[in-house]
């Protein structure tokens, strides 16, 4: 039961960081955007698309590896 645990704790905290990320997206595309002029060619969703993925994507490897460096095995 104890990795179901780990496993349904890191879903919830990757969803609940995306869910933030996606809400913050239009501040972050804008500064984004004014800081890299080239992304103004670019469909504005797929700027807040890859944005999402990869910061999500970052944190969920983030805690994985975390979780694995700090579970030791039992044998």
């Amino acid at each position: 039961m104890g990795r179901l645990k780990a496993i349904l704790g890191i879903w919830l905290i990757g969803y609940s960081l995306g869910f933030i990320a996606y809400l913050a997206y239009p501040a972050l595309a804008d500064a984004l955007a004014s800081l890299i002029p080239f992304l103004m060619s670019i469909d504005s969703r797929l700027v807040g698309a890859t944005i999402t993925g990869l910061a999500t994507s970052l944190i969920t490897v983030s805690a994985v590896a975390a979780w694995a460096k700090l579970t030791k095995p039992k044998y």
